[in-house]
């Protein structure tokens, strides 16, 4: 008999998920999603994730909130180093290597040179409506900046007439379009001038050229700072809603100092990209211990907008784990768990039933041992 897996018990956001039981934190999850789905011009949110401890399902409804929304949404994750520190050059790596996946079936086109064309035709739009650019049509070329801006700043077609003329002359164009980009982000205008010239010569690369990625990150790492990753991502908010997730902060507990270091760099993100949302994700014991005592009432309420709270599992969603992993027959197995109430959260429940099945396999299939069936109470006083 083939005995279903129950692993993995540890995800990493971003990275293929566990299978799915719908009901498992559903209501957290519907909470979230809502509050995501804002207009892109709508400010951004600070969603605080907390559960009691490691183990109730935060990454994995994380991950399930990224696959749901990536039509829609640019999920970024932030990785603190050793839970504690933040290295901007990181952020911005890991930022633009998701962004520099080629496209399906693009010809090696990838999100930021769809990204990068958009803000080019933001940035010229003005500047044509006013006759500083000349051209013969004004009203046609302010029209085909705004609703074909993708195809008006193909550098690599013969006939896309703006794109060639703004690669000709972006020695002089490219600090008038930082300022004007600057301006609609209400950024800072040296940053921006630096994302601006960065885009410009990667976009005008040709997709085929396997060194255009690498030369962006070496040139973006180059001096990063909190300010220069939160200036990209005020850059991509204005086309997209942008989620930043930070999920890995267990090497802060009992570190104030650390906690106030990776509140301080959210901080920044924050204020240079108000259309962002930030997911703090956190256990009790990491919030408590560390950040509690480290920030300010304000920074704290910045952070925690929105808060949301995991808990332990019903009998609905206890079923449904177990259904979700192939088990034939969850009610029989839950009868032989035997599991306290503060148990009853998908890790520990997911490792008692492995536990279980391997000593008696035929539980993978609903049937009962020869010991017979466990009292229905057994599952919650562990007797």
């Amino acid at each position: 008999m083939q005995v279903p897996s129950l692993q993995p018990y540890f995800e990493t956001f971003g990275h293929d998920a566990a299978p799915h039981s719908g009901a498992v934190n559903a209501a957290a999850g519907a909470t979230i999603e809502r509050a995501l789905k804002s207009p892109v011009e709508a400010p951004g949110r600070g969603i605080l994730l907390m559960a009691p401890r490691a183990g109730f399902g935060k990454t994995h409804l994380l991950e399930q909130l990224r696959r749901g929304l990536a039509g829609s949404h640019e999920f970024l994750p932030l990785r603190p180093l050793d839970g504690r520190h933040v290295d901007p050059a990181a952020a911005i790596e890991d930022a633009l290597r998701g962004l520099t996946r080629p496209l399906p079936a693009s010809g090696g086109l990838t999100h930021l040179d769809l990204h990068a064309r958009h803000l080019f035709a933001r940035g010229l739009e003005p500047l044509v409506v006013s006759g500083e650019v000349p051209c013969q049509d004004r009203e046609a070329a302010a029209e085909a900046l705004r609703r074909r801006p993708v195809e008006t700043f193909d550098f690599h077609h013969p006939q896309a007439v703006t794109a060639h003329w703004t690669r000709e002359n972006f020695e002089v164009l490219g600090p008038r379009l930082s300022l004007e980009i600057s301006r609609l982000t209400e950024g800072s205008l040296n940053q921006t001038a630096f994302w601006v010239a960065a885009l410009f010569h990667y976009a005008v690369a040709s997709p085929e050229n396997p060194g255009r990625s690498g030369r962006l990150l070496q040139t973006a790492a180059d001096g990063a700072d909190a300010e220069r990753f939160g200036t990209l991502l005020a850059l991509l908010s204005r086309l997209r809603r942008v989620v930043v997730v930070v999920d890995d902060l267990e090497g802060v507990h009992g570190d104030p100092d650390g906690a106030r270091r990776v509140a301080g760099f959210l901080a920044t993100v924050r204020q240079e990209a108000p259309r962002v949302d930030l997911i703090v994700s956190v256990n009790d014991d990491v919030w408590e211990s560390s950040f509690v005592p480290a920030l300010s009432g304000g920074l704290r309420d910045r952070l925690s907008e929105l808060p949301v709270r995991l808990g332990t599992l019903d009998d609905e969603r206890l079923l449904s784990l177990l259904a979700g992993r192939g088990i034939a027959d969850p009610r029989a197995l839950v009868r032989r768990l035997g599991l306290s109430p503060e148990d009853l959260y998908a890790r520990r429940v997911l490792q008692r039933a492995a536990e279980l099945i391997q000593r008696e396999p035929e539980l993978a299939s609903g049937g009962e041992s020869a010991s017979g069936p466990a009292d229905d109470g057994s599952r919650r006083n562990g007797e």
